[in-house]
């Protein structure tokens, strides 16, 4: 569908319009949190813009331009409907951002995205938007070039663990001319404050589509079907911070147990018959399909590495294996110890080991208190508690004037 069929008003009342920052394109394998805030607001009859991340236009000359194909796709495609009341964008700069944020070229650089943000609005035909809504990482131009009412910064990582700067003077602007400042975690909310002690950030950690996983009735997938009981999944991106070796000695000391590992892999996938046959790697999995997995199995892990780049996750899977009624085995790291969910903690292979034996021995009655123990974590209780510190309500209509603006 063209994104302006999508965007057409009713004559009574005006959608409010919300345009989110999140990195990452929407599609069937990929729901993080911005993406399920879009959904959120898409559901109370918020029009949602994404844009995703931003690239330097003039590599598209090169050879190997270094950018994944979809980016480039949605691009060429100038707005997409990606769900009810969604329609994503990406948007190439003129500029690196090696040049773009410097003091005396981002007095103008705002202007140079392709399309220009300006020609995106015109085309949706919205002069201002209700509510901006940033990432805080490098996306610091749109909050000149997009109108808005209200600007909320949600800082999703500690971005240094990515090789990004934390401490930028567009970061300042950005932040300081917020009406609320929110960290995923209190690892990220004390590195950013460390940088900015002037600037009120609270933490709203990240969230669960609690429905979704907690109320999944079906078949299980087909594609684990062959797998025998018990099961031990982990469902989500496979980078730096996996811990195949500690899988692989899990695999070894629970040769009883199936070890499930579903997601797209940022490294190079393991050869069969390099790793023991009670492992199955079965790629990346579509998000609708995530219950047909979790619920199906016995027990969430999340082997991760204890390393910059997770000390400051606010992890959605642990939610999701949680609302699945799965039990769960973790790395222990602060930010899981300090929301205090009911989860077995473990930092060697030792207390793994010991953490999947005493979830598989969990009476399945316990299995519900673990549904109930995040049934206050879904997105949309996230998302009003977000609202509620910049004074803007979820459900409120907006009466159209006579020229159909906003009043």
């Amino acid at each position: 569908m063209d994104s302006r069929a999508m965007c057409q008003r009713p004559a009574q009342y005006l959608k409010r319009i919300v345009v989110i920052s999140e990195p990452h394109i929407l599609s069937a394998y990929a729901r993080y949190g911005g993406h399920q805030y879009a959904k959120v607001f898409s559901r109370h009859g918020w029009q949602v813009i994404h844009l995703s991340a931003s690239f330097n236009l003039w590599r598209l000359a090169l050879p190997n331009p270094g950018i994944d194909p979809k980016y480039i796709d949605l691009w060429r495609k100038r707005g997409q409907q990606v769900d009810d009341g969604i329609v994503s964008y990406c948007l190439a700069h003129v500029l690196p951002t090696s040049l773009r944020f410097l003091p005396i070229i981002n007095r103008i650089a705002w202007t140079l995205y392709v399309p220009s943000i300006q020609s995106v609005l015109n085309r949706l035909g919205i002069s201002k938007v209700d509510l901006l809504w940033l990432h805080g990482n490098q996306d610091w131009l749109l909050k000149r070039a997009i109108p808005y009412r209200k600007l909320v910064v949600r800082i999703i990582d500690d971005y240094s663990a990515y090789g990004y700067d934390n401490f930028h003077p567009l970061m300042r602007e950005t932040l300081a001319g917020a009406d609320g400042v929110f960290a995923c975690s209190e690892h990220v909310r004390q590195v950013i404050s460390s940088f900015f002690h002037d600037i009120e950030i609270k933490v709203v950690p990240n969230g669960v589509d609690f429905e979704h996983f907690a109320n999944y009735a079906g078949e299980e997938m087909g594609v684990v079907k062959g797998i025998w009981p018990p099961r031990v999944v982990y469902v989500g991106a496979i980078a730096e911070w996996f811990d195949f070796d500690l899988v692989t000695e899990l695999a070894n000391r629970l040769p009883n147990c199936s070890f499930i590992i579903a997601g797209n892999w940022k490294r190079e996938v393991p050869k069969i018959g390099t790793y023991p046959k009670n492992i199955f790697i079965i790629g990346p999995v579509e998000y609708d399909k995530l219950p047909a997995i979790l619920t199906k199995s016995d027990v969430g892990l999340v082997p991760f590495k204890d390393i910059a780049l997770v000390r400051g996750v606010s992890p959605i899977k642990v939610y999701e294996y949680l609302a699945s009624g799965l039990p769960v085995v973790s790395l222990r790291w602060p930010e899981l110890e300090r929301e205090s969910l009911p989860v077995f903690l473990a930092k060697t292979a030792d207390e793994f080991e010991t953490g999947i034996r005493a979830a598989l021995g969990m009476p399945k009655d316990q299995r519900v208190h673990l549904r109930e123990a995040v049934r206050k974590c879904s997105w949309e209780r996230r998302l009003q508690d977000i609202l509620e510190c910049i004074g803007l309500e979820l459900d409120i209509k907006i009466r159209t004037g006579p020229q159909g603006h906003n009043t």
